[in-house]
C-alpha cells in the first residue's frame, strides 16, 4: 500500500533521527554531530555519524547512509511501508490499516514478523481466557510476576493440543505458510499441520526494536516428553546467536545505568527486571556468543555477569568473561550464594539486596582467583601456576594495551610476581593466538586486516569533486541552488553515472536530501547521497582553500567554483576530441588547417572562460 505523503511528512517531523537511532546505538555528541559504533558492520573505532541538523546518518566505514526511514529499513530489514509503520507507532501517529492485499504483497520478513505477532496475541488470549491457561497464569504468579510484568513481556500460553494454533489459523483464514516458516507450526508426512509449542508457558523474544521474532517455551506438565525449555528454530528474522532476551525492554535502562547485567534464563531476567534491576539481558538458554557481546556493545561498554553459583554456572562465567573481554567491553562478576540463582535470590531477599551484590561485583581477576581457590588449586605452586596462567590467557584477549598493562600489574602484586615474568608469559600466549602478530617494536599486536565483510565501501569510483560539490549544494539548499546551477550549465556537464542517477531523481522532485532518500532504492546511490550530506565527506579543494568546513563555506562561492570546473572540464573534453581528429587527419594525409583552427579556438575559449568567471 502507499502511505499518503502528508502522513509520511508528519512521521518524519515527529521522528528525530538522533532519538530513534539512540534506541539502537549508543551515541556521543561530537561537535554538531553524534557518533557511535556502526550497527551495519563490525568495527572498533566509531565511524557512524548522525546529524541532528540534516536528520541524516552516514557510516564512513561501510558507506551506508540515509534518513530515519532508511535506518529502520536497513536495521530491521523491512520495506519503507513497514518502517513508516514502526516510526508512526513510536510517535503515536495513526496510519491506514493493512488490507489482505497489502499483507500478501509484504516482504517475506514482514510476513514472519506478522506471524509471530499474531501467534503472541493468541498465546496471550489463551493465558487469560482458557481454562487450562490458568495453570500457566498461576505458574507466572507463583514466580512473583505481576500483571504489569506479564503484560510488559507479553507472556502467554500455548494450548495442550496438537493443532490448536493451526486450527486458529484456518478459522481466521491466515497464511499457514508464514507461520510454518516462522517455526510455529510443523508438517507431518501427509501434509497436515501441527503446533510446535503445546501446553507450555510462552516467553516471546523481541528484536531490539520491539518486534516479536521468536519464542521460548517452558513445560507445564510432567508428562511432556520434551525438554524443560524449547525455543523457536532459527528463521530469517531470528538468529539465536545474535539475539538477547529482554534487550528491547532493557535498552533504555542499560544506557542510563551505563552497564548491562547478563544472566542465563527467562525467569532470572524477569524477576530481576521486576525487582528494579531493569538493565538486564539474557542469553536465552544458549551459550554466550561473540555476536551477543557485540550487540550489548551498542548500548554500553560494561557488563556484569551473574550466573548460578554451581560448578556449571561458574564455568559458564569463565567462558563469558573471556568473550566479553575479547569483545572489548569491561567485565565484572557477581558471585551468588551457594544454591541460588538470580531468580531465587531476588524472590527471597528482594531487589535492594541484589543491588548490594551488584555494587560488590568483583573484577575477573578476583573471580578467577576465587574459582581456583574453591578448586583447591592455590594451595600448591603447580596450582598457582595454572591459575595465574589462566588469568594471563584472559588478559591476552584484551585489545586495549594500556588497560592490559594495569591489569598485569595488579596480577603481579596479587601473586607477588615480577611483572617481567608475566610479560614474557603474555607474549608467549599471544604469539600462539591466531590473528596476532609481532610489530617491529617486538610487541604483540592484533592484526587489523580489513575485508569486504567489514568494510563495504562501494567499488564504483566517486564522481569528480566538482560534481560532488554541486550535487551536495542541491541536496542541502534545494530549489535555490538548483535554479542557480542550471542557469549556467546543463545536466550534460555531469558525466559520472552516480551524478546522473541522483539528478534523474532529484530534478523531477526538487526535494532536499533527507526527503529525496525516500525515493531512492539503489543502496549504492543511497549511500552516496547520504555521504554527500555528511559534513565529514571528502572536502573539496575549494573548501580546503577557504579553510572552513563544507557547511561553513559560502554556498554561492562553492557553486561558482564548481560550475567553472565543470565548464572547463567540458571544454577540455572538446579540445581532446578535436586534437584526436587533428591527429587522425594528419595520419590520413588530409588537410589539417580546419582541425588546427578548431583546437586553437577551443583553447582561446578556455582562456576566456577562466578570465570571465561565472556571470
Amino acid at each position: 500500500m502507499r502511505i499518503p505523503d502528508s502522513i509520511v511528512d508528519e512521521i518524519r517531523s515527529a521522528s528525530d533521527i538522533v532519538d530513534v537511532i539512540s534506541q539502537y546505538v549508543p551515541l556521543k555528541k561530537r561537535g554538531k554531530n553524534y557518533t557511535g559504533l556502526c550497527p551495519f558492520h563490525q568495527e572498533k573505532t566509531p565511524s557512524f555519524s548522525v546529524s541532528a541538523d540534516k536528520q541524516m546518518f552516514y557510516c564512513f566505514g561501510c558507506a551506508k547512509g540515509g534518513n530515519v526511514f532508511t535506518f529502520v529499513m536497513e536495521h530491521d530489514k523491512v520495506s519503507f511501508v513497514e518502517a513508516a509503520r514502526t516510526l508512526a507507532k513510536r510517535a503515536g501517529i495513526a496510519i491506514p490499516e493493512e488490507s489482505p492485499d497489502d499483507i500478501e504483497q509484504a516482504t517475506e520478513n514482514e510476513k514472519l514478523f506478522n506471524a509471530c505477532r499474531l501467534a503472541a496475541e493468541q498465546f496471550t488470549k489463551n493465558l487469560f481466557d482458557s481454562v487450562e491457561g490458568k495453570l500457566a497464569l498461576e505458574y507466572f504468579r507463583h514466580r512473583g510476576f505481576s500483571q504489569e510484568t506479564i503484560t510488559r513481556f507479553s507472556l502467554g500460553y500455548s494450548l495442550n493440543a496438537w493443532d490448536a494454533l493451526a486450527r486458529h489459523l484456518e478459522r481466521a483464514k491466515l497464511d499457514a505458510g508464514a507461520f510454518e516458516r516462522a517455526g510455529l507450526i510443523l508438517r507431518r508426512e501427509d501434509g497436515t499441520a501441527y503446533d510446535r509449542f503445546r501446553g507450555r508457558a510462552m516467553f516471546p523474544i523481541f528484536s531490539p526494536s520491539g518486534r516479536i521474532i521468536a519464542f521460548g517455551a517452558r513445560k507445564m506438565r510432567d508428562d511432556d516428553p520434551l525438554g524443560k525449555y524449547i525455543n523457536s528454530p532459527e528463521t530469517p528474522i531470528y538468529d539465536k546467536s545474535r539475539s538477547l532476551y529482554g534487550l528491547f525492554q532493557a535498552r533504555e535502562s542499560i544506557r542510563s545505568e551505563e552497564f548491562a547485567i547478563l544472566v542465563e534464563g527467562y525467569a532470572d531476567l524477569i524477576s530481576l527486571f521486576q525487582a528494579g534491576c531493569e538493565n538486564v539481558v539474557a542469553s536465552s538458554g544458549t551459550a554466550l556468543t561473540e555476536e551477543q557481546i557485540r550487540l550489548i556493545g551498542r548500548y554500553t561498554r560494561a557488563v556484569t555477569l551473574v550466573y548460578d553459583a554451581d560448578s556449571a554456572g561458574s564455568k559458564a562465567t569463565l567462558r563469558g568473561v573471556d568473550l566479553v573481554i575479547e569483545g572489548g567491553l569491561d567485565v565484572r562478576v557477581v558471585s551468588l550464594p551457594g544454591g541460588e540463582d538470580p531468580d531465587s535470590f531476588v524472590r527471597k531477599h528482594g531487589g535492594a539486596e541484589f543491588k548490594k551484590l551488584l555494587a560488590g561485583a568483583v573484577s575477573f581477576i578476583d573471580f578467577k582467583a576465587a574459582f581456583f581457590r574453591d578448586q583447591g588449586l592455590l594451595a600448591t605452586p603447580e596450582g598457582k601456576t595454572r591459575a595465574v596462567r589462566s588469568i594471563v590467557e584472559t588478559l591476552a584477549r584484551m585489545k586495549d594495551e594500556l588497560k592490559r598493562t594495569f591489569f598485569l600489574k595488579s596480577v603481579a602484586e596479587k601473586y607477588d610476581l615480577y611483572e617481567s615474568v608475566l610479560y614474557r608469559e603474555l607474549e608467549r600466549i599471544m604469539g600462539k593466538q591466531p590473528g596476532r602478530q609481532r610489530s617491529e617494536s617486538g610487541r604483540v599486536e592484533g592484526t587489523q586486516a580489513v575485508s569486504e565483510a567489514t568494510l563495504q565501501v562501494p567499488r564504483t569510483p566517486l564522481p569528480p569533486v566538482a560534481e560532488q560539490d554541486l550535487l551536495r549544494l542541491m541536496l542541502l539548499h534545494g530549489d535555490e541552488a538548483i535554479r542557480f546551477i542550471f542557469s549556467h550549465i546543463t545536466v550534460e556537464h555531469f558525466t559520472h553515472p552516480l551524478s546522473r542517477a541522483a539528478l534523474a531523481i532529484l530534478l523531477p522532485l526538487q526535494e532536499k536530501g533527507g526527503e529525496l532518500l525516500d525515493h531512492v532504492e539503489d543502496p549504492v546511490l543511497k549511500g552516496y547521497i547520504a555521504g554527500l550530506m555528511s559534513s565529514r565527506y571528502e572536502i573539496s579543494k575549494t573548501w580546503a582553500e577557504i579553510g572552513s568546513e563544507p557547511d561553513e563555506a559560502d554556498p554561492r562561492k562553492v557553486a561558482e567554483d564548481g560550475i567553472m570546473r565543470l565548464k572547463l572540464e567540458e571544454v577540455d573534453r572538446r579540445i581532446e576530441e578535436a586534437s584526436r581528429r587533428l591527429k587522425s587527419a594528419e595520419v590520413r594525409g588530409e588537410g589539417i588547417e580546419s582541425y588546427h583552427q578548431e583546437v586553437v579556438a577551443l583553447q582561446k575559449e578556455k582562456i576566456a572562460l577562466r578570465s570571465k568567471g561565472v556571470t
